[in-house]
C-alpha cells in the first residue's frame, strides 16, 4: 500500500489520549497488550575526545572559556560531537564505563545526570544511526505490516495546517514506510500503530526512547533483533 496521508475520524479513538484507557506501565500506550517494551535510541562515541580531561564546570568565565576552547579543539558542536567522528556504542557500554547498572532506568537522563546534569561531549546521536535502527525494527516485525502514522501536534510531532496553525496528521502505508518518515521529519511519529491495532509503538515527547505493546512474538522478535537495545516492561 502506498504511503498516503488520511482525513482523521475515529482511527484515534482507541489511544490513550482519547480513550482514557493507558497500560499502567507505559502511560502513553493503550492498555491490554500482551507485552512492552522500551526501545533505546542508537547512540555514538567519538573516542578521541578525552572525557577524563573536560571539565563540566562552568560558573566562571575562566571555566566558560575553558570549555569553549575544549569544544573547539575537538570538534564539538551544541555539545556533541562530528557526526562523521561517532562510532557506535550500546547503554550498556555506557552504563559500564560509568559503574551505573544497566536496566529499564538507564538512558540518556541517567547518562546526564551521572555527569552533574550535564550531556558528555564525546557520546551524541547520528540520523543515520536513527535511521538503521528503523530499519532494524521493521525488519524484525515485517515490513509488509499495514501501519497508521500519527503525529501529534500537541507532542511536538505534528504539521501546519492551510491557515498556518498547528495540526495534528496522520497516514496509511506499511511499516517499510516508518525510515522514510524519520528521514523526512528528523523525528519518529508519535504514534506508529497497526491498522488492526494489534500492536503499537508510542514516541512521547522529550523522552528518547521508543514505547512498545504488542504481542509477545513480536516482542520476541524486537528483543533478538542484532543491535537493538531493549527493555521488557510487562
Amino acid at each position: 500500500m502506498p504511503f498516503h496521508y488520511v482525513t482523521i475520524t475515529d482511527q484515534l479513538a482507541w489511544l490513550p489520549d482519547h480513550a482514557g484507557t493507558a497500560a499502567a506501565s507505559v502511560p502513553g500506550l493503550p492498555a491490554g497488550y500482551e507485552t512492552y517494551l522500551n526501545l533505546l535510541p542508537p547512540l555514538g562515541i567519538d573516542r578521541s575526545v578525552p572525557i577524563a580531561e573536560y571539565s563540566f564546570a562552568r560558573s566562571s568565565v575562566a571555566e566558560l572559556n575553558a570549555r569553549a576552547a575544549f569544544w573547539n579543539k575537538y570538534g564539538i558542536v551544541q555539545g556533541q560531537p562530528a557526526v562523521s567522528r561517532l562510532q557506535p556504542i550500546t547503554h550498556q557500554e555506557i552504563a559500564a564505563s560509568l559503574g551505573l547498572a544497566y536496566g529499564t532506568d538507564f538512558d540518556s537522563a541517567a547518562i546526564s545526570r551521572a555527569h552533574g546534569g550535564h550531556w558528555p561531549p564525546h557520546l551524541g546521536s547520528s540520523s543515520l544511526f536513527t535511521e538503521a535502527f528503523a530499519q532494524r525494527l521493521t525488519q524484525a516485525m515485517g515490513p509488509a505490516m499495514e501501519a497508521y502514522f500519527y503525529g501529534s501536534q500537541e507532542e511536538g510531532n505534528g504539521t501546519w495546517d492551510s491557515d498556518g496553525l498547528p495540526a495534528d496528521w496522520l497516514a496509511l502505508g506499511t511499516l517499510a514506510d516508518l525510515p522514510k518518515t524519520y528521514r523526512q521529519d528528523g523525528s519518529f511519529p508519535t504514534y506508529v500503530f497497526a491498522a488492526n491495532y494489534s500492536w503499537c509503538f508510542y514516541q512521547a515527547e522529550l523522552v528518547d526512547w521508543l514505547a512498545f505493546g504488542g504481542p509477545a512474538e513480536v516482542a520476541n522478535a524486537l528483543l533478538a533483533s542484532p543491535g537493538m537495545e531493549s527493555f521488557r516492561l510487562a
